[in-house]
């Protein structure tokens, strides 16, 4: 049977003056609606209660979009209301589970759990530990106590990301400084007298530290961009983490990631230390031989000895690169040529579509917040049936968001017999076309593109009844698993062909011999970048079990430590590193590293069956995408495969099979 769907439609040009009134107005609503249900006569509590509290909670419009627009508006009055909604809306949330009212209410329900039907079970158990979690069961003065430090860390949060969203700083470099940088890269940026004012934003960033010559000018450009955010946001962080470890100590926890990781796949921070100290012994060999290599590319070209020779952190992309051509014969810059934007977009959007049997229909008069956005409904093809929508918003401007994300603004749920679909977006920054030339994406941004675009095919799929099981409700050292695994479709010749042509003439695919000697660099330097992902892992683990008096201090000396560079002492990368003050990623970087075994394991499957093969692609949306976080992972996993996971594939694709 068709199931009557709703698709909401958000008003992206809302008066700001309008979006405060209207949030306050929303969160009274709800404040009532709970009132009523903290009223309910506990003999009287029952799976409808439960129900009723969870759809106060999953009604998520307008709320949803409000806290969207904080990072895309091009309005900065809007930005601004945002900004002030969002704070409002986490401190909302962080009175609702620390309402010991509520929880008196539905942890009546905790003896029937078993008796109830398995989404419904599982939506009785979270909702319970999060109450738990959040402090609802703590005595009244640690309660009170719980819920203060909450909205201090919700302020120290919105501000912190907010200071990174409003960044223009930009650094003046004359055409001799950025020699061996891509001309197209800088000739439109606007000038300082006969200097190019460079801003920090990737489109510029990457492509400086990857091949600007002069040293002096890679490490400006580094060092500038590891400084954003400031004292202030290190300040930030800092406190964060005091009030982060008071609120573990509150729940008996003996630090904060133990606090976090307890509810996680991993269990146990040990666990992930663990884990990762393993990647750290094997990874560093590898690291080792990189750096010699390295230095000797670098010896010859300045002419050197080896002995003086010392590689910088600003020199590790920029050698990368020279590496790859010279050993491998590949060039970023030739490369792009042959994944123009549009056509890249086009492809994946049809790989997408064949592999999980869907259709994107691409609306013809969107509802959008700028006239580079695209609006996408999503239809099974199975079935004919409306899954959701999301929107495509892939260049920088000034007042978004810096860096590479998927927003879930609405997530699924049924009531009354109808399915209110979701609603997502995808945010990049992605080289903007000019007058002359097409957006030209390098091959890592086309593996970008396929991992972000997997987050909006996970929350689209979605097929639970509850807006708890949506993509915020998946572990989250399982929510880069889907995305991840898509990213190894950027690796096959068969999908290569079908997005790339190149700008000039698009009937010209990239060549084969090309993209063998791409899969042959494929591990170059895997050992130093990927203890990079191993330093920020254990960074984060070490916030969030000792004690840090200085956060930039302990970054620069930990990642010197595991990786072997040194940081300056006037970098202070904590400051705009905003995955340790994001609340899914806080004690949590691990999650990209140990999806990553999974995604893996997972996608061996395809390589088995035929990685574009439908039948498989459905089957891997019904088991893993469509329960969203109504599942176990390991089940779902387990179901999928036929087997239980296991590492094999991730050693191999870190080249450290057999080691």
């Amino acid at each position: 049977m068709t199931e009557q769907v709703v698709i909401r439609k958000p008003d992206w040009a809302i008066d700001p003056a309008k979006m405060q009134s209207m949030a306050d107005e929303d969160i009274d609503k709800k404040r009532k609606k709970l009132d009523e249900i903290a009223k309910t006569p506990l003999e009287k509590v029952s799976l409808q209660t439960l129900k009723d509290f969870e759809e106060v909670l999953g009604a998520d419009d307008p709320l949803g979009y409000f806290l969207f627009i904080k990072h895309v508006s091009t309005n900065k009055e809007q930005r601004d209301a945002a900004d002030e909604i969002e704070k409002d809306v986490r401190k909302f949330f962080n009175e609702i589970w620390g309402r010991k009212d509520l929880y008196d209410v539905i942890v009546q329900l905790e003896p029937e759990m078993e008796s109830l039907e398995p989404e419904e079970r599982t939506l009785l158990d979270k909702t319970i530990k999060e109450f738990r979690h959040r402090g609802a069961a703590l005595d009244d003065d640690k309660r009170k106590e719980f819920l203060e430090i909450a909205n201090n860390i919700t302020v120290l949060q919105s501000d912190f990301g907010r200071v990174l969203n409003e960044i223009t700083t930009t650094i003046p470099f004359t055409i001799e400084e950025l020699e061996g940088v891509p001309p197209p890269v800088y000739e439109n940026l606007e000038k300082e007298g006969n200097r190019y004012l460079c801003p920090l934003d990737y489109p510029v960033y990457f492509p400086v530290v990857n091949y600007a010559k002069n040293p002096e000018t890679r490490k400006k450009m580094m060092i500038v961009s590891y400084q954003k955010g400031g004292k202030e946001n290190s300040e930030r962080l800092s406190d964060a983490l005091a009030l982060r470890e008071r609120q573990s100590k509150l729940l008996g926890h003996s630090n904060f990631a133990e606090y976090v990781i307890s509810r996680k796949m991993a269990k146990t921070p040990q666990r992930v230390i663990d884990f990762m100290n393993d990647l750290k012994e094997r990874l560093t060999p590898l690291s080792e031989k990189e750096n010699l290599r390295m230095r000797e590319l670098k010896a010859r070209e300045l002419n050197t000895t080896l002995e003086d020779t010392k590689i910088e952190l600003w020199d590790i992309f920029y050698y990368h690169e020279m590496l790859k051509k010279g050993k491998y014969a590949v060039d970023q810059n030739e490369v792009k040529e042959y994944f123009p934007a549009s056509q890249v977009v086009e492809g994946v959007l049809e790989v997408y579509q064949t592999v999980l049997n869907l259709e994107f229909v691409e609306a013809e008069k969107p509802n959008i917040w700028h006239e580079d956005v695209r609006e996408f409904k999503v239809i099974d093809k199975t079935n004919g049936q409306t899954l959701g929508v999301f929107y495509l918003d892939l260049y920088p401007r000034d007042g978004k968001f810096k860096h590479y994300a998927v927003w879930g603004l609405m997530d699924r749920r049924v009531k009354d017999g109808k399915a209110y679909l979701p609603m997502c977006a995808m945010v990049s920054n992605y080289e903007k076309p000019t007058k002359d030339k097409p957006s030209l994406l390098t091959h890592d941004d086309v593996e970008t593109f396929f991992h972000e675009f997997g987050h909006l095919m996970h929350i689209i799929c979605n097929r639970a009844n509850y807006a708890r099981f949506g993509l915020d409700g998946v572990l989250p050292d399982f929510i880069e698993t889907p995305s991840m695994m898509f990213e190894n479709w950027a690796w096959k010749e068969e999908v290569l062909s079908k997005l790339s042509g190149h700008y000039k003439d698009p009937k010209q695919k990239l060549p084969s011999e090309l993209l063998k000697r791409m899969i042959d660099a494929k591990l170059l330097n895997v050992g130093t970048l990927q203890l990079r992902q191993v330093a920020y892992s254990l960074i984060d683990m070490f916030y969030h079990t000792e004690r840090v008096d200085d956060t930039s201090e302990v970054f620069r000396r930990l990642f010197g430590e595991i990786t072997g560079y040194e940081m300056l002492d006037e970098v202070r990368m904590d400051a705009g590193f905003g995955h340790f003050m994001n609340t899914g990623y806080t004690a949590g970087y691990y999650s990209y590293l140990w999806s990553k075994a999974y995604a893996e394991d997972v996608f061996t499957k395809f390589e088995e069956n035929g990685f574009m093969n439908s039948k498989i692609g459905t089957e891997y949306r019904q088991k893993i995408l469509a329960p969203g976080g109504s599942l176990d992972p390991d089940k779902m996993v387990k179901s999928f495969l036929g087997r239980e996971m296991n590492n094999d594939a991730f050693m191999k694709s870190l080249g450290l099979d057999g080691k």
